[in-house]
């Protein structure tokens, strides 16, 4: 019964944006910081910005630094004001949700792929503490996903959306942390703009390229993982490449014994103990 809920509000979820007639557009910028396995030190850190269009039904998340910075004050009269992501959109996610999608680029040992993904993708159980954050009442909610638990806080007073993948709760979400302290998303500030915009729709940058669902990504890690660690130089030299199981999202079970290497790097590092 959970899940079909959730199928029902998110078909709807346009049409809540739609009854917020009074915003047109909002930014909320957040702090991104991944602390790595020690979860003591932040080993990452970044400012990103998720700007939402209620009136497209699309939100965009990107790094701050990436963004053409008109896209901040979208009411002057120029025809020109859009989102035009700099670089080759490595830090984007492009979410539409009357299609029920996103997209967004990750990498394989340094190799980008456009991946899609599904913005249901979520169970989460909504819970009954409340706190306050930039002045908007709260509600927390909590979810495994791919890997890691996290504790999420959202409001309903504005639409739905929330950073980079994580979304599908009845509002903006505000705060995502994972449980182990591996990697969080914190908003630092909101920008609510109440005027009709007057720019074109926000493109999604990746249509022109092939996009893999998580199914294949995963495959395809694997792949490109196992296949790494069985490198050799020009020369004969064996390399030992090992690629990691695991970022912020899992993408090597670690019960899968088809990739080895890694368990047999911490046997080299202990000594073959």
């Amino acid at each position: 019964m959970k899940n079909f809920y959730f199928f029902i509000f998110f078909l709807s979820g346009t049409n809540l944006w739609a009854q917020k007639d009074s915003i047109q557009s909002i930014t909320v910028k957040y702090n991104y910081a991944v602390r790595g396995n020690a979860a003591k030190n932040v080993t990452f850190k970044a400012a990103y910005d998720l700007f939402i269009f209620p009136d497209f039904g699309v939100s965009v998340y990107d790094n701050e630094e990436n963004i053409d910075p008109k896209v901040e004050s979208p009411v002057s009269n120029s025809a020109v004001i859009e989102w035009k992501p700099k670089g080759k959109n490595l830090s984007t996610l492009y979410k539409n949700y009357a299609g029920n999608e996103m997209f967004l680029k990750n990498h394989i040992n340094l190799r980008f792929f456009v991946q899609k993904d599904s913005l249901t993708i979520f169970d989460w159980d909504i819970k009954q503490e409340s706190k306050t954050i930039l002045g908007y009442n709260c509600q927390a909610a909590t979810t495994t996903f791919r890997g890691r638990n996290y504790k999420a806080w959202f409001t309903t007073a504005l639409p739905v959306s929330g950073p980079w993948k994580f979304d599908n709760l009845p509002g903006a979400i505000l705060e995502v942390k994972a449980l182990d302290d591996y990697v969080s998303w914190e908003a630092i500030g909101i920008i609510v703009n109440k005027q009709k915009p007057d720019y074109p729709k926000p493109e999604n940058p990746f249509l022109s390229e092939k996009a893999l669902s998580w199914t294949e990504f995963k495959s395809l890690y694997k792949e490109k993982a196992i296949a790494a660690s069985k490198y050799t130089t020009k020369d004969g030299e064996k390399l030992n490449i090992v690629t990691a199981r695991m970022g912020v999202e899992r993408y090597i079970e670690q019960d899968d014994e088809d990739y080895q290497a890694d368990k047999m790097m911490k046997k080299i590092m202990n000594g073959n103990k």
